[in-house]
């Protein structure tokens, strides 16, 4: 791990909102050429770059925070974003593909088992949430539509309806660790 790395990695740790501003600002940043690289070579669009992006940023910073992410000094903290990249684009491509009917997939049965345990606790979380992040969230997630989609039926800029979602998706993450004891 370099010493920027290092850097960044204390300032997703702090408390000091100006210093965290900055460095989701830098991982966003780094993220943002990983994603390009990956998903646009891979049959994605700007959108699905953006979407990833987010997605990913989000999921680097609560890992961090919460210390599921350790930091070894001979990995990059971009091989480990590159790693989340790859996965996030992967089931992107997979939702998009056919889907493979329920009996014909074998390890449905201990997702679906795994998934359905945590269902209540995720719908538990959407319920505190305010109607506007539950409507985005529904959108996106549930009834697969697409940023711009979401943005023209909520009458808004692409860009407000990313933001929004951005924010909503680090409400729900900090309703789900209160509730998972993992409270920061």
């Amino acid at each position: 791990m370099t010493s920027q790395d290092q850097k960044l990695y204390e300032d997703l740790c702090s408390d000091d909102p100006r210093r965290l501003a900055g460095a989701i600002r830098l991982l966003t940043r780094r993220v943002n050429v990983i994603a390009r690289r990956m998903v646009l070579g891979n049959s994605g669009t700007r959108s699905d770059v953006d979407d990833v992006v987010q997605d990913t940023v989000l999921a680097v910073w609560q890992q961090v925070r919460s210390g599921s992410y350790q930091v070894r000094p001979d990995v990059a903290l971009d091989a480990y974003a590159t790693t989340i990249v790859r996965n996030k684009w992967l089931r992107t491509l997979q939702r998009r593909s056919v889907v493979v009917p329920g009996d014909l997939d074998e390890n449905r049965t201990s997702d679906a088992f795994t998934e359905d345990r945590r269902l209540p606790d995720l719908e538990e979380a959407l319920a505190r949430l305010g109607q506007a992040c539950q409507r985005l969230l529904k959108l996106f997630y549930w009834e697969g539509y697409s940023m711009e989609e979401i943005a023209r039926l909520l009458e808004i800029t692409m860009e407000a309806a990313k933001v929004r979602k951005y924010r909503c998706m680090l409400r729900l993450g900090e309703i789900l660790r209160k509730k998972n004891g993992r409270a920061e």
